[in-house]
């Protein structure tokens, strides 16, 4: 049995439930990224850590991963508000959490 995992496994692995107050920092920074709801977070993040960017290309020409802005911030989120997120250096990928 192999001990070598793909990236997307790596990136399930390191995928976590966040809430909103403790991304603040990266959002101040400008490396807080946003994955809309209709994609998958982990083979997003894969496309970026693959550096894959005609597919990134495509996914931000259609607004399905975009940098968070102030009016993404105030449309989706309060202190407590939780959210899916994996770091692909030096971005902090993230995708709101649905129930």
């Amino acid at each position: 049995m192999s001990d070598i995992i793909s990236i997307q496994e790596k990136l399930n692995l390191e995928t976590a439930v966040i809430k909103w107050q403790d991304l603040q920092l990266f959002f101040a920074q400008g490396k807080l990224l946003v994955v809309s709801n209709d994609r998958d977070l982990i083979e997003v993040s894969s496309i970026i850590a693959n550096n894959q960017t005609d597919e990134l290309s495509e996914l931000i020409e259609e607004q399905n991963v975009e940098f968070a802005t102030v009016e993404w911030v105030r449309g989706n989120c309060q202190e407590q508000t939780e959210l899916w997120a994996v770091v692909v250096s030096p971005y902090v990928v993230t995708q709101l959490k649905v129930d």
